[in-house]
């Protein structure tokens, strides 16, 4: 090999070595501006859909009436959370920096008032009120008119024929239940929860209800138990003792006896008919399914 040789092959050597070096700097750039490149799409990608997002949550009624709560700090930006979120709480402050916390579905007038406390909220919470009664108003009129239209309905049947069915008796077997009433004379629960027994009894004259008074008040018991149409008896020392043993410790207390599955359910307090009637068909219940 001469000198001119040697001499190509280290020129040539030597270029592929030199040509090396902006070839691998070439290639991390490529790959720098390809990232870039894929970062800044998926960036655009990501501020698109939150500008869908906010441009579809805009459409929606507001919430907060911003422009008349200029004073509210990031009042849009807590509106658009607000409908991002229809079923939380709104937590705001006010000027003073008092917080409170206003449940789903409070109107933007009332809050106004809540936190500005001025004359101007106050005349606008007014108006809205207004308004808004005036609508419930000509929406309960219509409704009255297309039930007058519409004549007999099949389920909705109005108050009357509503009360007539309430206080229709209702199909207990009286002639294997009974109530036991347990009273104390000076027990003023006791005189309304009697009152309610006496128009029971007058529903089901078949049905047993026997009353029986733990004091000696003979005066007392012919003016709430008899005078009400009920029968009972003045309990004996021993008697009232053995109730209070059974779990009679307050008064009233009636038990709803299913003489025929010796099965008991106990009330303890003031109970309307309705709540009677609805144990009673309870029990009744019960002993049809034991057959």
């Amino acid at each position: 090999m001469n000198k001119f040789t040697s001499i190509g092959i280290a020129f040539v050597c030597g270029g592929l070595a030199v040509n090396a070096i902006p070839a691998i700097s070439n290639t991390e750039q490529v790959n720098y501006a390809i990232s870039s490149a894929i970062e800044s799409a998926f960036t655009r990608l990501e501020q698109a859909r939150i500008e869908r997002e906010n441009d579809s949550i805009d459409r929606l009624p507001n919430i907060l009436d911003c422009q008349k709560m200029q004073w509210m700090e990031n009042c849009s930006t807590i509106n658009r959370e607000a409908k991002k979120n229809p079923n939380a709480p709104i937590r705001l402050t006010n000027s003073d920096g008092v917080e409170f916390n206003f449940v789903p579905g409070t109107p933007s007038p009332i809050i106004r008032l809540q936190l500005e406390q001025s004359p101007e909220a106050a005349m606008e919470a007014v108006r809205y009120m207004d308004r808004t009664w005036g609508e419930y108003k000509m929406s309960a009129q219509l409704y009255q008119e297309a039930m007058w239209e519409a004549g007999p309905l099949e389920n909705i049947i109005g108050l009357d024929r509503a009360l007539a069915l309430r206080d229709q008796p209702k199909d207990i077997n009286t002639s294997s239940l009974s109530l036991s009433v347990f009273v104390h004379s000076q027990c003023g629960a006791c005189e309304v929860q009697l009152s309610t027994l006496g128009k029971l009894q007058e529903r089901y004259p078949e049905l047993r209800i026997s009353v029986f008074q733990f004091d000696d008040n003979q005066a007392g018991f012919d003016r709430k138990i008899t005078g009400n149409g009920l029968r009972g008896r003045i309990l004996k020392p021993q008697e009232a003792e053995a109730a209070l043993k059974a779990g009679v410790d307050k008064w009233p207390t009636v038990w709803i006896d299913n003489n025929a599955s010796r099965k008991r359910e106990t009330l303890s307090g003031v109970r309307t008919i309705l709540q009677l009637e609805n144990s009673l068909l309870g029990m009744t219940h019960v002993l049809n399914a034991s057959k």
